[in-house]
């Protein structure tokens, strides 16, 4: 119901007024309204249900929906913390379809996109950056003694 109500809202005022009303940033309401968070901090529920009587009184109650937000498992909480790692063990589980004979004609267009999956997931959590590398030390300039 919050969910709903704060869609409507945001629809109605923008996300950032919408965020000022609740206390939040205009990027936890996309966040809350879209799914990705499922259960804002108790504050946050009090406080956007605090403005739902406020907006809508204590008898103006919406009858409640069950909405079903997807709520995807990231493929790195369930494969292993490496690429290189994560994609291994992806080509060792369809390696036995690949090997079968009963292996449907779409396994190997489903093993890429999942390789290519993983591999944007990964990338997503080093950062536009790329990955971290060590920094080489400062060279000292060092003058040698004269003899």
């Amino acid at each position: 119901m919050l969910r709903q109500f704060l869609a409507e809202l945001a629809r109605e005022v923008g996300l950032r007024e919408a965020g000022r009303m609740i206390e939040k940033g205009r990027e936890q309401v996309r966040k809350f309204i879209a799914g990705t968070i499922e259960n804002p901090h108790p504050r946050t529920r009090k406080a956007i249900g605090e403005l739902y009587i406020e907006r809508h009184g204590k008898k103006g109650r919406v009858a409640e929906a069950q909405v079903e937000a997807p709520t995807p498992t990231p493929l790195k909480l369930v494969l292993p913390r490496s690429l290189e790692k994560a994609t291994a063990e992806i080509r060792a589980i369809f390696a036995p379809l690949r090997r079968s004979s009963d292996a449907p004609e779409s396994t190997a267009g489903v093993e890429q996109w999942l390789l290519r999956h993983v591999k944007s997931e990964y990338a997503a959590e080093q950062g536009s950056y790329g990955p971290k590398r060590k920094r080489r030390p400062k060279k000292e300039d060092e003058e040698e003694p004269e003899a």
